[in-house]
């Protein structure tokens, strides 16, 4: 059945960014943003992630990374272009990782291998029926849609109830609230009208290296901002990211 997203937005207060309240980027913004040449572009980055992130915040590209925790992600990345495309520039950045691809879809440049996370294991690929907010944060949304995704990946027991969950970010107050509505789309589809009508535009799911599965069969997950094993119950988890935002190196390259 084809996948049929509605997805609509209203900003009910000044953003400091004012990027975030031009409201979401339609498909076709973003591949001419990507065809946009750069006379001369240098980049140095402790990392792979952060390579990704600095590349989407310089240039205000809505990203969503899938990467597996593992040491070669933690390597320096020291890059420099002249007269190449905004498109050319985030496929070098991609080449550095064997394995990698990457692919425009509603609105977002998505950075993942295939071949990593089988879709069995993915929670970015479980199907949502129906997802809303009215007028809440990003991180108020995000917290919503784990919620909906620990049902799956742990149902709770009698004893332990629904629970709470842990955040993905910290909040913002002058962050743009937003509502979203959507129907029979994915946990990723999901992700993406969160980085598409919010302040947050960039989400990052972070794999363990470990191939070991949930009890549900999933692949565990990380956050980048502590190392802490996230327990089962609270799985998964991903992060969201304004362009801008430092990419600390707690977890980059440790089991």
């Amino acid at each position: 059945m084809l996948t049929q997203i509605a997805l609509f937005l209203f900003l009910f207060q000044a953003s400091p960014m004012p990027s975030a309240a031009s409201g979401p980027q339609r498909a076709d913004d973003l591949d001419a943003k990507l065809r946009t040449r750069v006379d001369s572009y240098q980049l140095q980055a402790n990392n792979f992630v952060e390579a990704l992130t600095r590349a989407a915040s310089d240039f205000q590209i809505p990203m969503g990374v899938e990467w597996v925790n593992t040491a070669a992600a933690a390597a320096r990345v020291s890059l420099s272009w002249k007269n190449a495309t905004m498109r050319e520039v985030l496929q070098a950045i991609v080449k550095t990782q064997p394995g990698f691809e990457m692919f425009v879809r509603t609105g977002v440049v998505h950075v993942l291998s295939p071949k990593l996370i089988p879709d069995r294991e993915n929670p970015l690929k479980l199907d949502v029926n129906a997802f809303e907010v009215h007028d809440v944060s990003a991180e108020s949304a995000s917290r919503k849609l784990r919620e909906i995704v620990k049902r799956t990946i742990s149902p709770p027991s009698p004893q332990r109830g629904d629970g709470g969950g842990a955040g993905s970010g910290f909040s913002n107050i002058d962050d743009p609230k937003i509502s979203v509505g959507l129907k029979n789309v994915t946990v990723g589809d999901v992700l993406d009208a969160l980085a598409l009508t919010s302040a947050r535009r960039i989400w990052i799911i972070t794999f363990k290296d470990d191939p070991t599965l949930t009890a549900t069969g999933f692949r565990r997950t990380l956050t980048l901002w502590n190392n802490f094993p996230i327990p089962d119950g609270e799985q998964p988890i991903w992060d969201l990211l304004h362009w801008g935002d430092a990419i600390p190196d707690t977890v980059l390259g440790k089991k």
